[in-house]
């Protein structure tokens, strides 16, 4: 009796020619890609600077010293100066761990000292 629902006992419809769902996706061939040497993409990352180890990383530079306290009135100021000018005080804040606010602030001194 199985099958015979609602088929009135027509036979000629059992060839079994109709594929089943699905079997198309048992067919598909799934594309060979090659995989990744993984020495030479741990190698690329080491060049920029990233690491899979879960190790503490240790900073590139050290901290700057002498962030603004929380109350100190701050002021952003857009100025325009040469490459060369602006190299040369970011080499000089980095040599000595300080703000640039610091910097500039100490070069006004010395240069009202030096007028006066």
């Amino acid at each position: 009796m199985a099958g015979t629902f609602l088929n009135l006992g027509d036979d000629d419809q059992d060839d079994g020619s109709e594929p089943k769902i699905g079997a198309g996706l048992k067919r598909k061939t799934k594309i060979s890609r090659p995989k990744a040497d993984a020495e030479a993409v741990a190698a690329a990352g080491r060049a920029n600077g990233f690491s899979r180890s879960t190790d503490v990383a240790q900073p590139v530079s050290p901290p700057r010293r002498g962030r603004p306290p929380l109350n100190e009135d701050m002021t952003y100021w857009r100025i325009y100066v040469s490459s060369d000018l602006r190299n040369q005080l970011n080499t000089l804040r980095d040599k000595e761990g300080r703000r640039l606010n610091d910097v500039l602030a100490d070069m006004l001194a010395a240069y009202q000292n030096g007028k006066a």
